[in-house]
């Protein structure tokens, strides 16, 4: 074997004791061939090596997110219930009191509708009285007309006294006369005749008197009939105003039965709330105690992940130390997933991220690698073209996510994480086209 061929061969397993397997004889000599086809093998087997490990970090990782994002879910969960439990507490409570005051109700609505029953009763009663008032007051009125009647013919039969007092005493005048021409044989007419004038004068003054009475008892009379009449339009007032009363009292009593029956209803349906409160006030429990346990389980398996995550770093930065065909794609795989975790881990307050951490696209492994070697060997290929957009948005998204995480805004920043996973498929994807 020429020295040259010795040369050749020694620096190769300098390659692989240095860690390039992509080291190759140039010469064709029969054992640079053999040589060349081991580190092929070699290169090959720390290449699928590489694969399989990238392959269990991706894997394992997609896992430990989704399992990051059930830990959020748990979380969110947990707390949720517990303010449902609390709120579920505070209704339960409240529907005991709505059911304790429809019973206060129910009872008060009961003694309102007796109330209300005992006071139509009344108004019956007063309407009953009133009526029969009306039909008293009808029949005085009626004596009392009759009573005026009476006292008009007492007038007329006072003027017709009064007409025959004033001939008799005419009469006995004459016969005064008549007796005092006669001399002594009139005088016992004459006494007679004085008598019957003295009578004359007190049947007038009599008549008179009566007459007084008479037109007394008349303006008396015609006083009661406008007072009658005035308390009959009132008593007839007071009959309309109870008739509507009547009537507003039975609408009432209507009104009271329709209060009563719904405060019934309102009482039966309260119970069956708190039943159901109760029920659901169990159920928030159990489901408070589960997502608690879920979340305990998440929180122990992100524990894990974390320990894994050391592990695969170290073996990833041992490979990254490597020279290996094509190592470059597989590591920026492993990158990818490596910030996802990270980027979730902020999120799920487990880790924090300084902002001056994120580089912009050009900065990474993959960056570095695509705008020099990768853009030499792969430039013209479709699938090589495809990974620059989505990788420039999965930083600027990154970097946006850690700023608005750092300045409070979680939602915000949980919102942009979320988006980045699609940006990051489409990235694993033109790689995964470039190693076939």
């Amino acid at each position: 074997m020429e020295a040259s061929h010795v040369a050749e061969i020694e620096t190769l397993f300098q390659a692989v004791t240095s860690g390039d397997f992509t080291f190759r004889i140039s010469d064709d000599h029969p054992l640079s061939n053999s040589a060349n086809h081991m580190m092929q093998w070699l290169d090959q087997m720390q290449l699928k090596e590489l694969k399989d490990k990238v392959e269990l970090t991706m894997t394992g990782f997609e896992n430990t997110i989704n399992m990051a994002k059930l830990q959020q879910l748990a979380d969110g969960v947990a707390q949720r219930t517990e303010t449902m439990a609390s709120a579920t507490e505070e209704m339960s409570i409240t529907v005991q009191m709505i059911a304790e005051q429809a019973d206060k109700v129910g009872c008060q609505s009961e003694q309102a509708k007796i109330a209300v029953d005992e006071g139509s009763q009344s108004m019956k009663q007063v309407f009953d009285v009133i009526h029969a008032t009306t039909q008293q007051m009808d029949n005085v009125t009626d004596e009392v007309q009759q009573l005026a009647s009476v006292s008009k013919e007492i007038d007329s039969l006072l003027t017709t006294i009064q007409k025959i007092s004033d001939q008799t005493n005419l009469l006995a005048l004459n016969a005064t006369i008549e007796a005092a021409r006669a001399g002594d044989a009139g005088r016992g007419f004459a006494v007679v005749a004085g008598e019957v004038k003295q009578l004359s004068h007190q049947t007038k003054d009599a008549a008179d008197n009566i007459v007084e009475k008479s037109i007394s008892i008349q303006k008396s009379v015609a006083a009661v009939v406008a007072r009658l009449s005035e308390m009959s339009e009132t008593v007839t007032n007071a009959s309309s105003i109870v008739e509507t009363t009547q009537t507003s009292m039975d609408t009432i009593v209507y009104n009271m039965q329709q209060v009563d029956e719904s405060v019934h209803g309102m009482h039966h349906a309260t119970k069956e709330q708190a039943i159901a409160s109760t029920e659901i006030a169990e159920g928030v429990t159990q489901c408070h105690a589960d997502a608690k346990v879920m979340d305990t389980q998440a929180n122990q398996s992100l524990n894990t992940t974390d320990k894994m995550d050391v592990s695969l770093r170290a073996d990833l930065q041992e490979f990254s130390e490597l020279k290996i065909t094509n190592a470059v794609i597989q590591l920026a795989k492993s990158d990818h997933m490596f910030w996802k975790k990270r980027l979730m881990d902020m999120i799920l307050g487990r880790g924090s991220i300084d902002i001056n951490e994120v580089t912009d696209h050009h900065s990474c492994r993959l960056g570095k690698w695509y705008y020099s070697n990768g853009q030499a060997e792969f430039g013209n290929c479709a699938s090589f073209k495809s990974i620059e957009s989505p990788h420039t948005d999965m930083h600027r998204l990154a970097k946006q996510a850690v700023s608005k995480f750092n300045a409070g805004d979680i939602a915000g920043a949980t919102q942009d994480v979320d988006a980045i996973t699609p940006l990051s498929a489409a990235v694993v994807k033109g790689l995964e086209e470039l190693e076939q």
